[in-house]
C-alpha cells in the first residue's frame, strides 16, 4: 500500500484493497510468529536430551534433560569442593585486596593444580560423548563427579546416586534396561554380592554385562556358520561358497574391531590408578575429607579385570577364527593352483601330440602330391610300399612325441 502511494501519487486505494492488504499483513505476522516459535522449539530440542533416569532403587523413568541440568546434577556431588574453592578465593581476595582475576595472582604450581581440578570435572564438551546426535568413539571417561560410558551404542552418565541412559529408542539400549535394573535392584534387596558395592559400580557392572552379552551373542551367531562353511569349502569349491566366506570374513572383521575397542577401553582404565580412585563417587560424596590410597582400588580393578577377561576371550576366539579363514583361503588358492597346473598339463600334452601328428601329416602331404613315381607303377608293389610308409610315419610320430615329452620334462615344463 505504501509502495503504491510512493510509486504513483495519484493512486487512491479503495476500501476492498485496504482490507486485502490488512489481511495479507496479518497473515505474514502470523507466519513470522509461527516460524519463530518453530525455531525456538528446534533450538530447545537440540539442547535437550531424552534419557532414562535410574534412581538408587533401579527404577527408571523417561526424562528430557538439558545439558545445563545434567551439569547441575553432576556438580551436586562436588558441592563441598566448590564451596571450599569459593571460601579460598574470598579469603585470598580479602587479604590481598585483589582487583584482577585470581589466576593472574596465583603461582604456577597452584594454578596448574586448580586447572587440573576443573579439567577433571564434568564439562559441557564431555556431554557430546553421550549425545546420540554425535558419532562418538568407544570410551570410558572418569571425572571427579561422574563416569561417562560409550560402549556398544550404550551411552550413559553415572553419578553417585543416578544413572542417565541416553538414546532410549535404540534396541540395544532397551535390552540393557532390564539388566541394569536387575543389578541396581540387588542393592535394595541386600544381595550378598552387590550390597557391598557402591551405586556407581553396580551401574557400571550392569552396562559391562550388557556389552559382554551383546558381543557373545553376535559371536555365537557367527562362529557355527563360519566353521560349517570352512568344513564344506575344501570338498565343494563353488563361487557361492567363496562369496559366503567373503561376507563372513567381513562380518568377523567388524566384530573383531568392536571387541578390540572394548578391550582397549578397559585396559586404559586399568592402567590409570588415578582414574580408578576417582571412580569411587559415593565415597567422595559422603566422605570428602578422606583421601584414598592411590593403590587401594581393588573393587573396581577386580570388576574391570573380570569383564576384560571375557572380552579378551572373545577377541582371541575371533582372531583364531580369522586365522582359520586365512588358512582355508590359502588352501583354496593351493587347490586352484593345482587344478590350473593339471589343465596346463593336459594342454601341453595335446600340443605335443598335435606337433607330432603335424610332422607326420607333412610326410603324407609330400607323398600325396600329383607327381609320377615309378615305384607306384610296378605291379603288386604299391600295397607293400603303402604299408611301409604308414609304419615309418607312425614310428616317426611316436618317436617325436617321446623325444618332446622327455625334453619338456628335462627342462621342467612337464611334471606329473
Amino acid at each position: 500500500y505504501t509502495f503504491l502511494l510512493i510509486k504513483d501519487k495519484n493512486y487512491f486505494p479503495t476500501i476492498d484493497s485496504k482490507k486485502k492488504l490488512e489481511k495479507i499483513l496479518s497473515m505474514q505476522k502470523k507466519n513470522l510468529k509461527s516460524s519463530n516459535s518453530l525455531r525456538s522449539s528446534l533450538l530447545t530440542r537440540r539442547t535437550e536430551l531424552i534419557c532414562l533416569e535410574f534412581d538408587i532403587k533401579g527404577i527408571c523413568v523417561l526424562r528430557r534433560i538439558s545439558r545445563a541440568e545434567l551439569l547441575r546434577e553432576a556438580r551436586i556431588s562436588m558441592k563441598e569442593e566448590l564451596d571450599r574453592l569459593q571460601i579460598l578465593h574470598n579469603s585470598l581476595a580479602s587479604e590481598k585486596n585483589l582487583n584482577k582475576p585470581l589466576l593472574k595472582t596465583m603461582n604456577e604450581k597452584d594454578k596448574q593444580r586448580l586447572l587440573q581440578f576443573f579439567r577433571g570435572s564434568l564439562q559441557s564438551r564431555d556431554i557430546r560423548q553421550v549425545d546420540p546426535a554425535f558419532s562418538a568413539k568407544p570410551a570410558l571417561w572418569v571425572r571427579h563427579n561422574a563416569i561417562l560410558v560409550s560402549l556398544e551404542q550404550i551411552r550413559a552418565v553415572i553419578l553417585y546416586n543416578k544413572l542417565f541412559l541416553f538414546d532410549p529408542d535404540n534396541p540395544k539400549v532397551q535390552r540393557a534396561v532390564k539388566i541394569i535394573s536387575e543389578r541396581l535392584g540387588k542393592i535394595v534387596e541386600r544381595d550378598i554380592d552387590m550390597s557391598s558395592m557402591p551405586y556407581e559400580f553396580c551401574a557400571l557392572e550392569g552396562i559391562l554385562v550388557n556389552v559382554c552379552m551383546s558381543l557373545e551373542k553376535d559371536f555365537a551367531s557367527l562362529e557355527p556358520t563360519i566353521l560349517e562353511n570352512l568344513d564344506d569349502l575344501p570338498t565343494r569349491l563353488t563361487s557361492r561358497q567363496l562369496e559366503e566366506l567373503r561376507s563372513f570374513k567381513q562380518r568377523l572383521s567388524q566384530f573383531s574391531a568392536r571387541s578390540q575397542d572394548v578391550q582397549r577401553v578397559l585396559q586404559e582404565v586399568l592402567e590409570e590408578d588415578e582414574n580408578m580412585i576417582n571412580m569411587y563417587l559415593t565415597e567422595k560424596k559422603f566422605h570428602p575429607k578422606q583421601f584414598r590410597n592411590p593403590v587401594e582400588h581393588d573393587e573396581i580393578e577386580i570388576l574391570s579385570e573380570s569383564y576384560l577377561q571375557v572380552v579378551d576371550h572373545l577377541t582371541n576366539r575371533a582372531e583364531l577364527l580369522d586365522n582359520a579363514i586365512d588358512d582355508t583361503e590359502d588352501l583354496v588358492t593351493i587347490r586352484l593352483d593345482t587344478i590350473r597346473n593339471r589343465i596346463l598339463f593336459v594342454e601341453l600334452t595335446l600340443n605335443i601330440i598335435a606337433l607330432a601328428f603335424g610332422a607326420g601329416s607333412l610326410v603324407v602331404g609330400m607323398f600325396g602330391m600329383n607327381l609320377g613315381i615309378p615305384v607306384f607303377k610296378e605291379e603288386f608293389s604299391s600295397q607293400i610300399y603303402f604299408f611301409l610308409c604308414v609304419f615309418i610315419i607312425l614310428g616317426s610320430v611316436i618317436s617325436l612325441y617321446w623325444w618332446l615329452f622327455f625334453w619338456c620334462k628335462e627342462k621342467g615344463l612337464y611334471s606329473t
